[in-house]
């Protein structure tokens, strides 16, 4: 089924071991797409704050807004301190402690000819100083980051991202909801599927779309308290249009 992440912030987490904390964010991976991770908060006794691997996640419990895992001892990995960004070295030292394979294809090292240096991770949250995107070795992004982010089309801006949706048989991002309601006459919410998307501008704080304004304003509404069924999918493809290969 199709589901919201602003639906699943705030469920609890239940563990194995009956670990107490709360569903704080999204961590996915902006080359596929996929979530990789959610931040645990394990809330004010604790302090602490850590990532989960999507392979640990299990069917959430809509209906009680419980959201299991197959992990026990959460508390005793390697932590989330403050707004400390996400790295590859943090990534390693998590699937270490959880006795599992990096997903990435290879380990990321200085270029050439510059040794010593290390370039800057991308943080969860947005950063105060603006830095070189191009500098950056993980291809990690917030939920939470992201919302709120502007949405730049072929011809102008249109809004901005108020939700993800992702398919929870495989955590796949499939939509970004976008608002209009900020930028146009007409308020509207509208799915746009990423294949549509083609930058996340860390820096600007923008997705850009491949698609008209025009297009996105006679693209069908979308109600976030209705399901998202074929039909709606079909009608929205219709406007929007399939990707190569669909």
């Amino acid at each position: 089924m199709k589901r919201s992440l602003n639906e699943l912030r705030g469920y609890d987490i239940q563990s194995t071991d009956d670990t107490k904390g709360k569903v704080k964010d999204f961590l996915f991976d902006e080359d596929s797409w996929v979530i990789r991770y959610l931040e645990v908060d394990l809330g004010i006794r604790s302090g602490r704050k850590l990532l989960i691997p999507k392979i640990f996640f299990k069917e959430p419990d809509w209906s009680n807004q419980r959201f299991p895992v197959e992990l026990k001892n959460i508390e005793k990995g390697p932590g989330l301190e403050g707004n400390l960004s996400v790295s590859r070295k943090y990534e390693q030292e998590l699937n270490k402690y959880f006795k599992i394979s990096d997903y990435w294809p290879y380990i990321y090292s200085s270029p050439i000819g510059a040794p010593g240096i290390t370039y800057p991770p991308r943080p969860v949250r947005v950063p105060s100083k603006v830095i070189d995107e191009k500098k950056l070795d993980t291809s990690l992004r917030s939920f939470l980051e992201i919302k709120g982010y502007h949405i730049k089309a072929i011809d102008g801006k249109i809004g901005h991202i108020e939700d993800i949706i992702i398919d929870d048989m495989d955590w796949q991002i499939v939509y970004a909801v976008i608002d209009t309601g900020n930028w146009l006459p007409w308020s509207k919410k509208v799915l746009i599927a990423t294949h549509a998307m083609d930058v996340i501008s860390y820096v600007d704080q923008e997705i850009t779309i491949n698609l008209h304004i025009e297009t996105i304003r006679s693209a069908p509404a979308f109600d976030p308290s209705e399901p998202i069924n074929e039909e709606y999918e079909k009608r929205l493809y219709d406007y929007l249009g399939r990707p190569a290969g669909l």
